[in-house]
């Protein structure tokens, strides 16, 4: 086992154990690769979980850290089925996508990907926090192929006569 994976193992989904996991990375670097690796991973160990969870943390202020290395994330949050691994990777992509410059350079098979795994999500997804960033997500490349407005207009008609309020509110977020 890694010395990373050892302060994994030590880490609980606390903020402060985020933080603490967050300050580690920030103090040795060396480790950003492994953690990055540990979180795409499909494996739902503890320490993948977690991993996921201080990447989150740690590049939601870093963002431009995810640029040379999009496609290996897109790979990596499109083979997620934990719910606990599925939220911080989609809102991280959430966040990535955000900046228009950003989304502008991603590439054409990227876009396609991020619209397949926004669609899986939307599908699959168990929890609330998933969908949405997958939903406001995909909002972001609706223009992308002609399909995809109608597509996600057919979803959330399907899904929003026996939504929750935060489907809803979502919903107004990106209408």
């Amino acid at each position: 086992m890694s010395p990373l994976e050892d302060i994994l193992l030590q880490f609980y989904a606390s903020v402060a154990d985020r933080e603490k996991g967050a300050a580690y990375i920030d103090e040795n670097p060396a480790y950003f690769q492994e953690l990055f690796s540990l979180a795409c991973s499909p494996e739902k160990e503890r320490k993948h979980i977690v991993a996921a969870w201080i990447l989150e943390k740690y590049t939601l202020e870093r963002l431009a850290l995810l640029t040379p290395m999009l496609s290996s994330f897109l790979i990596g949050v499109a083979q997620q089925k934990h719910e606990s691994k599925r939220r911080p990777m989609i809102k991280l992509l959430f966040h990535f996508c955000k900046d228009k410059k950003r989304r502008e350079a991603i590439n054409t098979t990227q876009r396609d990907q991020i619209v397949t795994l926004c669609f899986d999500y939307m599908l699959e997804a168990k929890k609330a926090a998933a969908l949405a960033f997958s939903l406001k997500t995909l909002h972001f490349f609706r223009r992308h192929q002609d399909w995809i407005e109608a597509e996600l207009q057919a979803y959330i008609e399907q899904r929003l006569p026996n939504s929750s309020p935060g489907f809803r509110a979502v919903v107004r977020q990106i209408s």
